[in-house]
């Protein structure tokens, strides 16, 4: 794996320098993308310097709640016995596959 430095650094555009092989998962495995390529063949990518994982969180966090208030406006227009008798068959189509997708 060794001779092959140079062009993994070349495909995954790292710099040679931060390339490293070891047998074993580096100390801050759990802030690191682990990636399995194949049995015995495993690759961790940091993510303390290209991603403030707070920040992070917290995106998701909010996304998910966007997400889930979006979720149950569709559950409640799809319980509604007077959306799903006067809205148009497509439209009512529309949410019942929006809500599908969300779930």
């Amino acid at each position: 794996m060794q001779e092959e430095k140079e062009v993994l650094a070349l495909l995954s555009k790292l710099d040679l320098d931060n390339i490293h092989f070891t047998d074993s998962p580096p100390e801050d495995a759990k802030q690191s993308v682990h990636l399995i390529a194949s049995e015995g063949l495993e690759a961790y990518l940091p993510l303390a310097d290209m991603v403030d994982i707070s920040a992070e969180v917290q995106r998701l966090t909010k996304r998910l709640s966007k997400m889930q208030t979006e979720y149950e406006g569709l559950k409640a227009r799809l319980n509604s016995p007077k959306f799903i008798e006067k809205a148009p068959k497509d439209v009512v189509r529309g949410v019942q596959e929006k809500a599908a997708e969300a779930e």
